[in-house]
């Protein structure tokens, strides 16, 4: 009767468990990761930021030669800024975006879209997956490089 009454048990919280688990769970895309890109010599790079979350975001931008940072900048989300040309031989760059939670900032997630005009968009959620990545971006940061 024991026997019968653990089974029963282990068979009712094995399925309860399954079902809440499933529910729990979220479904966060993007990266959690900055992303990173190459800037060739005499070539300027702009961006531009855009912000659409209940949260307080920034992104920060930093340049490397090989592996080595030589600089770096964080703005809030909708500021913009320019990064001048340079006469180094090539360079790299990642964008790191954040956003706070009370009085901590967390690194978001992050996925890289085309723009329509040739230029590059890297958007960033503000810790809620909502998988807004598509419909209307947390933070978007548009990357022109001329």
């Amino acid at each position: 009767m024991i026997k019968i009454i653990a089974t029963n048990f282990l068979c009712i919280t094995l399925a309860l468990s399954n079902t809440f688990i499933a529910t729990a769970q979220t479904n966060c895309e993007g990266i959690l990761a900055p992303a990173y890109f190459s800037l060739h010599k005499n070539r300027q790079a702009s961006f531009t930021s855009f912000i659409d979350a209940g949260t307080m975001q920034k992104y920060k931008v930093e340049w490397f030669v090989g592996g080595k940072s030589i600089g770096s900048v964080t703005k809030k989300g909708g500021e913009s800024f320019v990064k001048k040309k340079s006469t180094l031989t090539s360079q790299s760059f990642s964008i790191t975006g954040y956003y706070q939670q009370g009085s901590n900032w967390f690194i978001s997630r992050n996925r890289i879209f085309p723009d329509i005009k040739g230029a590059i968009e890297v958007r960033f959620d503000d810790g809620a997956c909502d998988n807004s990545f598509v419909t209307s971006p947390d933070l978007k940061v548009t990357i022109t490089i001329k």
